[in-house]
């Protein structure tokens, strides 16, 4: 009888390495490359209009590739724009830390920062701040989540300003809704327009709105109404 040929253990094994990276590096590598020509495609192409085969050619990968690490359109979707979303929490929040002591320095750092990565990423702020208007549905609860998220940092990095039983969590929370929803207004117009208004003028004016809502619950720092 023949003797069937025997094959290498290590050869067999999906833990097996190719160029010093073992399968799992592999994958998360393909998974990032796929992530990042998601981000590209749908921040500017849309949603609707980017298909799992123009992912994949951006990215330089089969579909085979594809369905390793995603189920489907929706879920590079919904990790796309999660991922964007917790990369500018991530970094208003940084910068904004340096200024714990100084409401007004904290707020304008945080617009700031806002508009730059807005403008330094295009892609990236067409699909948080206009495409994810338009495929609410195919986000389903991440939408909602991830803008309480954004209401939620506005929040915790203001309440240490707030004099005592100025207003109650449902009005500070509305209020907070509010700043927000008028930040990602002036994104989308800013977008449409190819980022024609000087940034200084959209934190300026931005920076205002947050003025007036500080003055209104009397916080020390916005109290001079010359020093917006």
């Amino acid at each position: 009888m023949k003797e069937t040929p025997s094959v290498d253990a290590s050869a067999r094994s999906p833990h097996r390495k190719y160029a010093g990276k073992d399968a799992s590096t592999r994958q998360a590598e393909r998974r990032d490359k796929l992530l990042v020509a998601g981000v590209d495609l749908i921040g500017t192409k849309g949603f609707v209009a980017t298909t799992i085969d123009d992912v994949c050619r951006e990215a330089g990968l089969t579909k085979r590739y594809f369905y390793e690490s995603f189920e489907n359109r929706e879920a590079l979707l919904t990790t796309a724009f999660e991922g964007v979303t917790r990369e500018l929490l991530q970094r208003i929040g940084k910068a904004a830390a340096a200024h714990a002591r100084d409401a007004r320095a904290l707020v304008r750092t945080g617009v700031r920062e806002t508009f730059a990565f807005v403008a330094e990423h295009p892609a990236k702020g067409q699909l948080m701040m206009i495409e994810a208007m338009s495929v609410r549905s195919q986000l389903g609860r991440l939408y909602v989540k991830q803008f309480g998220a954004f209401v939620e940092l506005v929040l915790s990095l203001t309440r240490s300003f707030l004099p005592p039983d100025t207003a109650t969590e449902a009005e500070l929370t509305v209020m907070a809704r509010g700043v927000i929803g008028a930040i990602i207004h002036l994104c989308q117009g800013w977008i449409a327009t190819d980022f024609k208004q000087p940034i200084d003028e959209l934190v300026a004016g931005t920076v205002r709105i947050f003025a007036g809502i500080g003055r209104e619950l009397g916080i020390p720092d916005w109290m001079d109404p010359a020093h917006p």
